[in-house]
């Protein structure tokens, strides 16, 4: 890329307006400038370096955790919350295309730049946009976030299975609405010990197995168990409790394969027990 070009292209940064023509060329002389082939890092996100970077030629892509955030192109400039700052790099960057950068240091950016108040101004108003923009980013997220949940717990509700989460000391945090065919409402067993619900003694090895913190094969597989009607329903009056075949799985905050791996740093949830029966009881 020719001197001339480039000097053209950094008069399309919008704080370069306000520098006089002397430093603009100083600026291309004293600072480095980088080449980059499509696909290749500039930096990584956490990655420091007290530098910021502007946009001769090319086009690139500022991403975090393989995110999108935004594009870069000819006139563009970005790094300088590093530099102003001087921490790690909020977010990673690579070149779509092959580009040209113009890259300027600390000590460049505060002799050239960092005393011209009207430049200073230019970039503190594109940080408050870009912030803007990051906003709107998470309030959009956010709201694809909501629709998702309320879309599975809508199926979790239409299902006619019984589902109800424990905690790890065996206390229900969540049931789903059929908990009806037992003669609960949803707020009758949040709070509750599952053990209040269930019929008979819940021993060790009945606990073991139902409130169990086993995932995958080892999980528990259609085991026999009887539930409590709720004495004060209607229900009550025709059958005390109902049969059920219960899987049960525990909960962790880390993925399944990761929880048999052994040493492995995980914490237990609790349990999700699913029960499903064939009986259909009618309330007359």
């Amino acid at each position: 890329m020719h001197l001339y070009q480039k000097r053209s292209a950094l008069k399309q940064v919008s704080f370069s307006k306000f520098i006089q023509d002397d430093d603009l060329w100083y600026l291309l002389y004293a600072c480095e400038n980088i080449s980059l082939k499509a696909g290749q890092v500039l930096f990584a996100e956490k990655s420091f370096k007290e530098s910021m970077f502007v946009v001769l030629d090319g086009k690139l892509e500022v991403y975090k955790q393989n995110k999108h955030i935004a594009f870069q192109e000819m006139g563009g400039f970005f790094g300088e919350m590093s530099l102003l700052e001087s921490k790690p790099r909020s977010a990673s960057v690579r070149a779509v295309t092959d580009s040209v950068l113009l890259e300027i240091d600390k000590d460049t950016f505060f002799s050239y730049i960092g005393s011209n108040t009207k430049a200073i101004w230019d970039i503190l108003k594109t940080l408050s946009q870009r912030n803007r923009s990051d906003l709107d980013v998470i309030d959009s997220g956010y709201g694809e976030l909501k629709r998702s949940e309320e879309k599975h717990r809508g199926i979790v509700e239409s299902i006619s299975d019984i589902i109800i989460q424990v905690d790890p000391e065996g206390v229900i945090c969540f049931a789903n609405r059929s908990v009806s065919s037992l003669g609960y409402e949803v707020d009758n067993l949040i709070g509750k010990r599952f053990s209040e619900i269930f019929d008979g003694k819940l021993g060790d090895i009945r606990k073991h197995h139902i409130l169990t913190r086993r995932v995958g094969l080892r999980a528990t597989i259609n085991m026999e168990v009887s539930l409590k009607v709720n004495p004060l329903s209607s229900l009550h009056g025709l059958i005390w409790y109902l049969p059920f075949l219960v899987n049960t799985s525990g909960m962790w905050n880390v993925p399944q394969e990761i929880v048999l791996k052994k040493g492995a740093t995980k914490e237990f949830l609790g349990s999700l027990l699913i029960a499903r029966t064939d009986k259909k009881v009618l309330i007359v």
